[in-house]
């Protein structure tokens, strides 16, 4: 588990620490997290799990199709290029409000990688501990 730094390029790309790289193979999913100023970075088999845990949810209830328009609607998917890079929309960008240029942090969660932007992140830090006040008792969901 660890934090790196990169800086998004003037079309969207970014490139995937050298470390992650060897955990992140074939296909990748860039989507929503549940956390506002996150993404997250899942490879295919875990973004599969999540997508099959969604879409087992009553679809009768507008809250569960909100919930999978966010993670299932807006994913992207993307492979590892040549020189390390993946490419993620502006769309995505958005969702944690960075663009080119700017630096964000990959954070290894074993299962997942989680994407912010740098500022975001040390501002986090500086303000918050990341877990107080939590009831980590009620918490029984995989792969999120």
């Amino acid at each position: 588990m660890a934090r790196y730094t990169h800086t998004i390029d003037k079309k969207g790309r970014v490139i995937v620490p050298a470390r992650l790289r060897d955990n992140l193979k074939g296909t990748l999913h860039v989507t929503g997290n549940l956390d506002p100023g996150y993404l997250t970075l899942y490879t295919n088999e875990q973004f599969n799990s999540v997508r099959s845990q969604l879409l087992q949810l009553s679809g009768t209830d507008p809250d569960v199709r909100r919930f999978q328009r966010f993670i299932i609607g807006e994913a992207v998917s993307c492979e590892v290029d040549s020189q390390g890079r993946i490419s993620v929309s502006a769309n995505l960008w958005e969702l944690i409000g960075v663009e080119a240029g700017d630096e964000i942090c990959f954070i290894d969660m074993i299962d997942k990688v989680e994407i912010c932007s740098e500022a975001f992140y040390q501002e986090q830090k500086a303000h918050e501990d990341p877990i107080a006040g939590l009831d980590l008792s009620k918490f029984d969901v995989k792969g999120l």
